[in-house]
């Protein structure tokens, strides 16, 4: 798809390339951290710790998505949600729910701001064209699958698998449409997730202190 085409999404805003471009280099200087990591993984808690520690407020594209389901009568199954992200990326191309990520983020004048949910190179290559060093990843991982079932069966989200066969199944069909685990090996950085929610927490807080993830 150009670059220069555009269309709208079902809030009514213009999807486009140039746009975000446009929005981040207008003056407003701000940093991105991006998670990204496979279903069950545990972005949105790393952003969640984030944001109640240390103020990094952030958007989740797979709110986004739901949203649009929510607004289509759509069940947020994860067969609806992959529809809806296919067919936008037809239509706005791939990338196009980071491009508004990062709209909201410059629109709200944040100087960090998080983005939960990238998955594939697109995503990552429009963030770093567009904001270059200040945009930061983060790979969250769990190293045993059986554990990732088990906790996203614990959320009790009607999205998720009731069978570590229908996980796995879930996971393949993700993979190939994104190519997740590709992707995360172009991350800055990389934690695990495999222990308690304080061993999580006291990764991210690595992160800041020894290694300077940028939080303000």
């Amino acid at each position: 798809m150009d670059s220069r085409v555009r269309g709208k999404d079902s809030w009514g805003n213009e999807i486009g390339y140039n746009r975000i471009t446009t929005n981040i280099n207008a003056g407003k200087k701000m940093k991105i951290i991006g998670v990204i990591g496979q279903n069950g993984s545990g972005k949105d808690e790393v952003l969640k710790y984030l944001r109640a520690k240390y103020n990094v407020p952030f958007v989740s594209t797979g709110d986004m998505v739901r949203e649009i389901a929510a607004k289509e009568g759509k069940e947020p199954t994860r067969e609806n949600l992959q529809e809806i992200s296919e067919r936008y990326f037809r239509e706005f191309g791939r990338g196009c729910f980071v491009k508004l990520a990062a709209e909201k983020i410059s629109q709200n004048s944040w100087a960090v701001g998080g983005i939960s949910g990238i998955r594939s190179s697109d995503d990552v290559k429009v963030l770093r064209d567009n904001a270059g060093k200040d945009f930061i990843l983060v790979n969250v991982y769990i190293s045993n699958p059986e554990v990732r079932c088990r906790r996203m069966q614990a959320r009790h989200e009607g999205r998720d698998p009731h069978t570590y066969e229908q996980f796995l199944r879930n996971d393949k069909a993700e993979e190939e449409i994104f190519h997740i685990q590709a992707t995360a090996q172009s991350a800055d950085f990389s934690i695990s997730n495999d222990g308690t929610l304080d061993d999580l927490h006291r990764e991210i807080d690595e992160l800041v202190t020894a290694k300077s993830l940028p939080v303000r």
